[in-house]
């Protein structure tokens, strides 16, 4: 729902006025839009004063200089900063990129084989399409809601239009229950994964993707993506794509892209009271 470029020309309609979507109009791609409406959400001040107290006025001097000091210290330009930042946490150390690359031996040859198998037998590459393995592009495979979710984590309800996923937004029935394609790499790190948090592990998603059943009955079956069928994978070509996913997509040293402190001081990259005690910074 955020970005005013790509596939959101067109839905100006849906930018509804005081809401986060209304940033839209700002005409910038989805990354900065949301970085913005995350300021707010997180209720985090941006001005002068808030800036040379935390150590950061120099910097915004120095990267915004073009805009006059007027502008120059507002939630858009410290959403820039962090969009420009997020733009750089990319894998590109992970075993597939460096087989790529030419060194033969960065996979095991049970990643290799699920390798084959994602690109041909799964037919994965025919949605995860792009430099990440991902895509613009969006689909419906029957994965139950938010509001299933087992921890209370998800501020969602059975009728909330997040459950009808594109169609929630663009409010286009043939949009409905379509969820974009995620991307790949490092997926195993994330505790929660499918668009309703349904599974905790990436092969219960495989397993799921095999069996080719809907997690939820009442999804219109016309509307379910071509893909989503039986695949007819044997335990050990599951083994082999999961290890694949798993590890062949894989980069270990992405958080070398954290900063070791901040000019504040503060916890990175959370600095709210829970935060700070789930991190042990203080």
């Amino acid at each position: 729902q955020f970005g005013a470029t790509g596939v959101n020309k067109g839905t100006e309609s849906q930018w509804t006025e005081n809401t986060p979507k209304e940033l839209n109009h700002l005409g910038f791609s989805g990354v900065e839009t949301q970085a913005i409406a995350g300021l707010g959400v997180h209720r985090l001040v941006i001005n002068r004063e808030e800036l040379e107290r935390l150590g950061y006025l120099q910097m915004f001097d120095q990267a915004f200089s073009n805009i006059p000091e007027t502008d120059r210290y507002t939630p858009i330009t410290a959403a820039l900063a962090i969009a420009a930042y997020e733009r750089t946490i990319l894998s590109n150390l992970a075993p597939f990129q460096l087989w790529i690359k030419g060194y033969r031996d960065a996979m095991t040859e049970r990643q290799k084989r699920g390798a084959i198998i994602f690109f041909d037998k799964a037919g994965c590459a025919n949605c995860h399409t792009g430099p990440a393995l991902n895509s613009m592009a969006f689909y419906a495979y029957g994965m139950d809601d938010l509001h299933m979710c087992p921890e209370p984590v998800f501020k969602a309800g059975d009728a909330s239009t997040e459950n009808l996923g594109r169609g929630g937004f663009t409010g286009n029935p043939t949009d409905n229950y379509k969820f974009k394609v995620p991307q790949l790499y490092n997926m195993k790190d994330s505790p929660f994964l499918g668009h309703g948090s349904s599974f905790r592990t990436v092969r219960e998603v495989v397993e799921y993707k095999n069996l080719g059943i809907p997690q939820k009955p009442s999804l219109p079956a016309h509307l379910l993506a071509n893909d989503f069928r039986p695949l007819h994978l044997t335990p050990d070509e599951v083994d082999a794509l999961v290890d694949f996913l798993e590890n062949g997509l894989h980069d270990p040293l992405l958080k070398r892209y954290e900063p070791e402190s901040l000019p504040s001081g503060l916890c990175f990259p959370f600095n709210d009271p829970l935060s700070r005690i789930d991190l042990g910074c203080d």
